[in-house]
């Protein structure tokens, strides 16, 4: 039987408290959790290829790598 696959997850969150916390919540899923700091480009992050990108944990805010807020038409001239 193949073994099921884990996602690799980035949160960005610096206080040590609720890092411990969301993993916490999230051990179930049997992800790999990276954290890293709110000041860290969310753009650099994406280079690395997590599956899922949290940038606010509390709101629930999550970027997926091919999800913009605007089309990329908008930059033509």
């Amino acid at each position: 039987m193949k073994a099921k696959a884990n996602f690799k997850v980035f949160i960005q969150e610096d206080d040590k408290a609720m890092q411990k916390k969301i993993a916490e919540e999230l051990k179930e899923y049997n992800y790999v959790i990276n954290f890293f700091s709110k000041s860290d480009s969310a753009f650099e992050l994406l280079n690395f290829n997590p599956d899922i990108l949290i940038q606010d944990y509390k709101t629930k805010k999550v970027v997926k790598c091919y999800e913009w807020s605007e089309p990329y038409n908008h930059w033509h001239m």
